[in-house]
């Protein structure tokens, strides 16, 4: 079975209006490869609010009182996650999870509208260091710990290659 295929809505009626008819969930689900659990959602959201139910509802946003009526009815009602999304129509239980869960670290501030997309990355950009002129004193000083790191590698470089022609000699 696909993951994340995204059906319209006819064919959700149509699924919907077999299981009415007598089909059974697992016969649609095998001849349609879709999943059980989505034909049973589709079905609770066509019994609780109708064709209107199973319309896709793309890029909803929920005001906080919303969310705090949907957590209060979780917490407090004793309502199940599914029950709240079928109750007040709200596509995925997912949805209510996060409330839930965000509700439980940081109240009720944290269900403030939060920004979509991709957090902006601020102040993890290399800074540019802007080249000043370096006065003649700067210059000498920067050429001569230049000259004294390349005197340093060519000692170690010298030193290696007579440690490598030591042995050598000694087997002739």
């Amino acid at each position: 079975m696909a993951k994340y295929r995204k059906h319209e809505s006819a064919f959700k009626l149509k699924l919907v209006n077999a299981h009415q008819r007598g089909a059974s969930i697992h016969t649609l689900s095998t001849k349609w490869t879709v999943s059980t659990s989505q034909i049973r959602k589709w079905i609770d959201h066509y019994k609780t609010a109708g064709l209107s139910g199973l319309l896709r509802k793309s890029n909803q946003e929920y005001s906080k009182e919303f969310k705090l009526k949907v957590i209060q009815s979780y917490l407090e009602k004793g309502l199940s996650l599914r029950d709240c999304c079928l109750h007040y129509q709200i596509p995925s239980i997912g949805i209510v999870s996060s409330w839930v869960k965000i509700h439980k670290h940081l109240g009720d501030d944290g269900l403030t509208a939060q920004q979509k997309g991709r957090k902006i990355m601020k102040g993890n950009k290399p800074q540019k260091k802007t080249e000043k002129a370096l006065t003649r004193l700067e210059e000498l000083e920067k050429e001569n710990l230049y000259l004294k790191a390349e005197n340093e590698l060519l000692k170690k470089l010298e030193a290696l290659t007579q440690k490598k022609e030591a042995p050598q000699k000694k087997q002739r």
